[in-house]
């Protein structure tokens, strides 16, 4: 299966392992709640599907890298404590909590989540004196004398022995107690995460262009090569900044993220040709709408003309300053909405029974509320940045000379506020679906109804925003019906491979 499929296994693995009946006892006995297993190749973001999971599920996340630990780290400690038995004492040996089972606790504590994922990366490489301890780990859910608390979902990754030589391959009855979900690179599900985070252009076209050079490993004693998912999006965070600053990139920068030579001496080469591209063909000007009307026509002909390569780096520009200002209207949108949310919960805060109450006194229990998510990880970067925006709005209206009156004559203004900023809101989106219009108009005009079109629409419909924009073309009917034919072809092929595989066991 590729990453996108298994993060919505552990999706659903996590709503029918916490699942309550009428009692709010668990549905699923915590005996037969077999951890998940996820094993493949390195750098293709095993670790980022469980965040991803765990914040789609709202709950909490602790991930730990098991080569880290010593015996001692993952069971504790002993420790000697007297027992009678009949009567007679005796000395005996226990183990002090692991830090790992402590580590789930102080979670708890810390953020109020009562379940989670409690996820162990690399647990196939573990030493030799670890390795009966992650047996009694995967089949009773202990480190030690101590359990997992109940709601801790257990999800173990680990490589094939073809990547990491330090592999030790788990036995039968540990595969036996474990649901194993094998997981391989798959660029067309990287593509939609990669539009969504904004990865480079140059990066996007080559690899439209050479998705064979996606993902490639090769290790022998003779020859260490690689290239990796992981690698590809540090290469674009790093080209990014670097082009921001006018700084060269040159063959040896890229080969420190692209393991195989040939690979990177190949994109280096296509990197020049991209910055040539953008020297040749005034992208920027047409996503900013400068251009005039004979600079347009005659960017129409040549784009008409131009070879299939330049045609993919001009797409990937296109895309991305389009995904660029989808991505704003839908944080305005977001923000306006958080904004409502904030200021809700402080009128419903100033009319509670408390003589301690005030706007600083609420501003402060948000202050720390923010501080414990942060430390622990529970804040992606744009929440982390929406919250901190609605924190200087919200100081201004409650404290600063904009402060609000009581919360009854207070509500009049906060309307007033909203409406301007929803108007706000509202006409960015306008002028974002003109954008979109102008852009696919222009398309048309230099490829027609070819496949630069159908992956411009493709792309848009992508971007994790679209439903809230509501971009609709004529054009867009029979891609749409296309691809719901597809999803519909793969549900039932699936279908059918489980009622073979079922076949095949009776």
């Amino acid at each position: 299966m590729n990453i996108q499929e298994a993060k919505e296994e552990i999706i659903r693995t996590l709503k029918a392992y916490t699942a309550k009946d009428d009692r709010g006892q668990s549905r699923i006995p915590e005996f037969r709640q077999r951890p998940v297993f996820l094993i493949g190749p390195p750098g293709i973001g095993k670790t980022a599907i469980m965040e991803q999971a765990a914040r789609e599920c709202q709950v909490g996340l602790i991930s730990y890298t098991i080569t880290h630990h010593t015996r001692q780290s993952a069971v504790g400690l002993p420790k000697l404590v007297t027992k009678t038995y009949g009567d007679q004492e005796y000395t005996m040996t226990e183990y002090t909590m692991s830090e790992i089972i402590g580590a789930v606790y102080e979670y708890q504590e810390r953020t109020g989540y009562r379940e989670g994922i409690l996820f162990i990366d690399e647990i196939n490489c573990v030493s030799e004196t670890l390795a009966p301890t992650m047996l009694q780990f995967l089949q009773y859910k202990m480190f030690g004398n101590h359990k997992v608390p109940k709601g801790w979902v257990i999800v173990a990754a680990g490589n094939p022995k073809e990547y990491n030589q330090a592999v030790r391959e788990l036995d039968m009855a540990a595969m036996d107690r474990v649901r194993t979900l094998t997981v391989e690179a798959d660029y067309g599900v990287w593509k939609g995460y990669a539009l969504q985070q904004g990865i480079h252009p140059a990066v996007l076209s080559y690899l439209e262009l050479h998705p064979e050079h996606f993902y490639q490993v090769t290790l022998t004693r003779e020859k260490k090569e690689f290239v990796t998912a992981r690698g590809w999006e540090d290469l674009s965070v790093l080209l990014t900044e670097y082009e921001r600053q006018g700084m060269s990139v040159g063959r040896s920068f890229i080969e420190e993220f692209l393991r195989v030579p040939k690979i990177a001496a190949d994109f280096a080469a296509y990197y020049q040709l991209n910055q040539t591209f953008l020297g040749a063909y005034p992208v920027a000007g047409l996503l900013t709408g400068t251009l005039s009307g004979e600079e347009t026509r005659a960017l129409i002909e040549r784009l008409s003309k131009a070879p299939g390569d330049v045609r993919c780096i001009f797409l990937s520009h296109l895309l991305s300053g389009a995904w660029g200002r989808m991505t704003a209207y839908g944080s305005a949108l977001r923000l306006w909405e958080r904004e409502r949310e904030v200021l809700s919960q402080y009128f419903s805060y100033m009319k509670e029974e408390s003589e301690e109450k005030s706007p600083e006194r609420f501003l402060e229990r948000r202050f720390h509320a923010l501080k414990v998510k942060k430390e622990n990880d529970l804040l992606t970067p744009w929440e982390a940045s929406m919250e901190a925006q609605v924190d200087e709005w919200l100081s201004k209206l409650l404290t600063g000379p904009l402060r609000l009156p009581e919360p009854e004559a207070g509500k009049a203004l906060l309307e007033e506020e909203r409406s301007r900023s929803k108007a706000l809101v509202q006409a960015q989106k306008e002028e974002l679906l003109r954008f979109l219009n102008e852009m696919t108009d222009f398309l048309k005009n230099c490829f027609g109804e070819e496949q630069e079109l159908t992956d411009w629409l493709v792309g848009i419909q992508k971007h994790g925003d679209a439903s809230l924009i509501g971009f609709l073309r004529p054009e867009m009917e029979p891609l749409l019906n296309r691809r719901e034919q597809e999803a519909r072809l793969r549900k039932s092929m699936k279908e059918m491979e489980r009622l073979y595989e079922a076949g095949d066991r009776k």
